[in-house]
């Protein structure tokens, strides 16, 4: 072997080693900070189902609920985040609501995997029906497909840890309400109590949640009867931890009982967007579908991004009957 091979092989294996080195401390940072950030599953449909925020809007219509939500962020662009959520919330008694949330969050490498318990209590007065939420949940969060990455070390005890992941117990509150079927609102506290559960070893540390964090909603129903048509302005504002600030102003309307459903919004914040919203229901399943743009450089690097919720609404025992 001449040396200039020798000099090709050893510059190949210098090339490796950085990389490797490199990859590691991106993974390690990614799985203490970015996975962290994603507990937040922010979905553009939040003003639609605020049961994906806010725990108080458990069982709040006195039926029960099957809920599937996706969403795609930034689409074509390497890695990007994907999110998927699956819940399950209903009514129970005269004023108890019960839910069950299991959300997954992958970014990369990192993956947060995320179960919840929602319990909710309404109080209702003379037009305004009030209910009081809290959740408990528990979540993993670690970095997965890396073992059979050439240029990264197994052995290296920082990425063992990372792959095993760590565990936390999170609790929140929140408060949704109604008055007179017209206004409604909400606010919520997520991730009000957080714990570790999992202890981590070697040079990983787990930033300190410090930051309080909150989500509030605002809106309001102009209903048009003589021609069946609704118009929904809402607000949100969101301060959530690791998350940058976020204003979202969005409008829907809705035609026939939501058998057609048309929305627009725009988002405030770091990281501004426009979006746009198509719906439909069919008998007790609502379909609701949005695309937004980044207003940001960002943009010219991704093709927007998508999100998708499907609604299936149990009937009420009464409406059943009522129907037979």
């Amino acid at each position: 072997m001449n040396s200039i091979n020798r000099v090709a092989i050893m510059k190949n294996k210098v090339q490796q080693y950085i990389i490797g080195t490199v990859l590691t401390v991106v993974i390690s940072f990614a799985v203490t900070h970015t996975v962290v950030a994603q507990q937040a599953g922010y979905f553009n449909h939040q003003y639609l189902q605020p049961i994906l925020f806010n725990p108080g809007a458990t069982g709040f219509q006195g039926d029960h609920q099957l809920l599937a939500g996706y969403k795609h962020m930034w689409s074509d662009f390497p890695d990007a985040p994907r999110t998927f959520t699956g819940i399950y919330h209903g009514s129970f008694a005269d004023n108890l609501g019960l839910g069950f949330q299991v959300l997954t969050d992958r970014v990369g490498v990192s993956q947060l995997t995320h179960g919840q318990l929602n319990f909710a209590y309404r109080i209702p007065f003379d037009k305004l029906l009030l209910s009081v939420g809290m959740s408990a949940g528990l979540q993993t969060h670690k970095i997965v497909d890396v073992q059979n990455d050439p240029f990264i070390d197994i052995t290296d005890p920082l990425l063992n840890e990372a792959i095993d992941g760590y565990m936390l117990f999170d609790g929140g509150l929140g408060v949704y309400g109604e008055v007179d079927e017209r206004l409604f609102f909400g606010v919520s506290f997520p991730d009000l109590i957080k714990s570790r559960l999992t202890e981590i070893s070697g040079d990983i540390n787990l930033p300190e949640f410090d930051k309080f964090s909150y989500a509030f909603l605002l809106g309001y129903r102009f209903n048009v009867e003589n021609y069946d048509f609704t118009i929904e302005p809402s607000i949100t504002v969101k301060d959530l931890r690791y998350s940058p600030f976020l204003i979202d102003a969005n409008v829907k309307f809705s035609f026939l009982d939501e058998q057609l459903v048309g929305g627009v919004g725009y988002t405030l914040g770091d990281n501004s967007r426009a979006s746009l919203l198509l719906g439909t229901r069919v008998n007790q399943l609502r379909i609701y579908y949005s695309y937004d743009v980044s207003l940001g450089d960002f943009q010219q690097y991704n093709n927007g991004s998508h999100e998708i919720t499907l609604v299936y609404r149990i009937p009420r025992k009464n409406e059943v009957t009522a129907a037979e």
